[in-house]
């Protein structure tokens, strides 16, 4: 190489050149690397992470429910569903295509394509139909309109009843285009539920030309009982949509099941299953992480005994349904009062009502107002009141079914006396029967508060705490005039649920403590054999609500009153227990009413029989809340008695024939 005059070598101009394009390609390397690592880079991570790492979770069985001798009520059966997990980068027209291949080879229940909502529909038709779908916009349309969807819902909201009978012939794949579309994108959505073998095997054959589409294990709830405890055990199914957003924050899928009503929906976070985990590389080698099957219940229910006093309002009501004004109705509710457990809650044809129908119960009431006497002192236990009929102004004659001459608390607790408790009304309202003297408002409105305080101690009028979504708590009639106040004293005006009554009568027996009404006693971990309940997780305590407010002494000298009743000379419910062998007490309840006849919606004069009682009498083991309502003035007589005496019989002779279970349930609470 030759040198110039001031000795530096010469660079030849194509050598620069070369330089200078290196240079080039060197910096639009670094800068598009720039570009993917900051601007695209969580893009490519994101995209990483669905391809790479991406979840599938499989629903677990829901945990088991057991009655309290162990018996197995709810199990899960195996069945097949048919899911689809949605994609960002699949097309509408691959989805349609999916759901019309599946719409030939799976069945649905012609009530789900009753119901597919109307903008479903719409958006399935625009979809299907793009070149009709773009003559509904007009360019004034693409020239006012903001953006594309605002574009879209006026397409929407020009779509006619004509256009949506185009799809009239495709409604089962609209409908299962819409389960396709309804869930998140990456999670499978369950479309079919319970697929037969033929439906199974059809699609397993044609999965590769379905992206997306799978078959999943499943498990369906197994009622063994349903007939004997129908509504109580719940049911489980979608998502409400008003709790669908509640849901979600707790971390459920939108096509997961959860339980719907009563126990499956009290205690859905105790029964849900943990579900299994399968990541898309485990998909290919088949691995994943297991699952586990919800926590199992053990209830308080009786099985044996629920049976039993199903078939006894079956047989007792049943043989008398010409007794009713309207359909026949019955409930009863068998409680333990130490503990509150419930042995068995039954209805005639519905079981709903012993919490969510609330009655006039008549005498039954009589051992509360008795009590409110004697605390508030405005009778004692040498107090006699003459029993014949009260005549107020305004106020029907008020009397006891015949006139009882001279009565105390006993007698008029056994003899069932309607004056004795309208005297202990008017006397907490400071009104003297029988002189001039006129009612004074704020008294009596001042008789109704410490009545209805009394009787809330009781359960009566209030939550009963029982273990389930929702109670009602009767109605409360107010406390307009000082005639209905004599009313409420002996069961006529207030009106109360059979749960309330067997709570407040299990407060009389216990010694005066409102237990709270339980229907699940244990939760026990799942155990792979179920014959046999894994471990106890959590134990449930009897809980005491409240201690009454009233002397001890005079709870046992009502509890004496209720004896008479059951084994007195004069009681009112002694025939139905004269021949028992164990020792009972009760008190009976008839309350007049007017009722509407449907079938010619005329007010009917009817009455509501009632009866609640205990036993043994000298150890309460055992109570009973017995509604009979709506029967004809005419109609059989003392229904709520015989089902509240076999209701007892059954207990006794099921107790009788198990000592060693029963010792040993009674000796685990202690």
């Amino acid at each position: 190489m030759s040198q110039s005059k001031n000795g530096k070598n010469h660079i030849p101009f194509r050598l620069n050149v070369l330089f200078f394009a290196i240079f080039l390609l060197f910096s639009t390397l670094i800068l598009r690397l720039g570009y993917i690592q900051i601007v695209q880079g969580d893009d490519f991570e994101r995209d990483l992470e669905q391809t790479a790492s991406e979840v599938t979770r499989v629903d677990a069985p829901r945990g088991l429910m057991y009655d309290r001798n162990g018996e197995l009520l709810v199990d899960n059966k195996l069945t097949l569903s048919l899911t689809y997990t949605n994609k960002r980068d699949v097309s509408e027209e691959e989805r349609v295509d999916i759901a019309s291949k599946l719409a030939t080879i799976i069945e649905v229940d012609k009530d789900e394509l009753e119901k597919i909502p109307e903008r479903n529909k719409k958006d399935f038709w625009l979809t299907t139909h793009p070149e009709e779908a773009k003559e509904l916009i007009t360019e004034a349309d693409e020239e006012q309109a903001e953006d594309e969807d605002e574009l879209y819902d006026l397409q929407l909201a020009r779509i006619t009843d004509e256009h949506l009978r185009d799809l009239n012939d495709e409604l089962k794949t609209v409908y299962i285009w819409g389960e396709m579309i309804s869930g998140y994108y990456n999670a499978p959505q369950r479309i079919k539920k319970g697929l037969t073998r033929e439906e199974a095997h059809t699609i397993s054959e044609r999965l590769d030309k379905m992206p997306g589409v799978d078959i999943l294990r499943d498990a369906d709830r197994q009622y063994l009982y349903e007939d004997a405890f129908p509504r109580f055990f719940g049911q489980t199914g979608a998502i409400p949509r008003e709790n669908l957003q509640e849901y979600l924050a707790k971390g459920y899928n939108r096509s997961d099941e959860v339980g719907t009503s009563f126990l499956e929906e009290y205690y859905e976070s105790t029964l849900r299953g943990k579900k299994a985990e399968i990541s898309s590389e485990e998909e290919n080698t088949g691995e994943e992480t297991n699952g586990s099957r919800g926590n199992d219940l053990v209830l308080t229910i009786d099985i044996d005994l629920q049976q039993d006093v199903e078939s006894i309002i079956d047989q007792v009501v049943g043989g008398n349904t010409g007794s009713f004004i309207n359909d026949p109705e019955a409930y009863a509710v068998v409680i333990e009062p130490d503990t509150g457990d419930i042995l068995a809650v039954s209805g005639y044809s519905d079981h709903l009502g012993t919490v969510s129908s609330s009655f006039e119960m008549g005498s039954t009431v009589k051992a509360a107002t008795v009590l409110v006497g004697l605390e508030t002192g405005v009778v004692t236990p040498g107090t006699y009141i003459y029993d014949a009929p009260i005549n107020l102004p305004y106020t029907p004659e008020i009397s006891s079914v015949v006139n009882l001459g001279n009565v105390n608390y006993l007698t008029a607790l056994e003899r069932s006396s309607n004056v004795y408790m309208a005297h202990i009304a008017m006397r907490l309202a400071g009104y003297h029967y029988g002189s001039s003297q006129t009612w004074n408002t704020e008294k009596y409105h001042e008789a109704y508060e410490i009545m209805r305080y009394y009787y809330s101690q009781f359960g009566l009028g209030v939550k009963t705490g029982v273990d389930l979504p929702s109670e009602s708590t009767g109605i409360n009639g107010g406390k307009a005039n000082p005639g209905n106040l004599l009313y409420l004293s002996f069961g006529q005006f207030d009106t109360y649920t059979p749960m309330q009554l067997a709570q407040y009568i299990a407060t009389i027996a216990n010694d005066g403590y409102r237990m709270q009404p339980r229907l699940v006693k244990e939760i026990h971990e799942p155990n792979t054999n179920k014959d046999a309940m894994g471990p106890v997780k959590k134990q449930f305590m009897p809980n005491v609500l409240n201690r009454i407010e009233i002397d001890p002494q005079y709870i046992d000298m009502v509890q004496q009153g209720l004896w008479r009743v059951t084994n007195g000379s004069r009681g009112t419910a002694r025939s139905y227990f004269a021949d028992t062998e164990y020792t009972s007490a009760g008190k009976t309840g008839t309350a007049q009413i007017k009722i509407r006849q449907e079938s010619t919606n005329h007010l009917i004069d009817g009455n509501n029989q009632a009866f609640v009682g205990y036993a043994p009498y000298e150890n309460p083991e055992v109570a009973v809340a017995v509604i009979v309502p709506g029967v004809y003035k005419s109609g059989q007589s003392g229904m709520a008695n015989t089902i509240a005496k076999r209701a007892l019989d059954a207990y006794f002779d099921l107790k009788e024939k198990r000592p060693g279970k029963e010792e040993e349930t009674r000796l685990g609470q202690n």
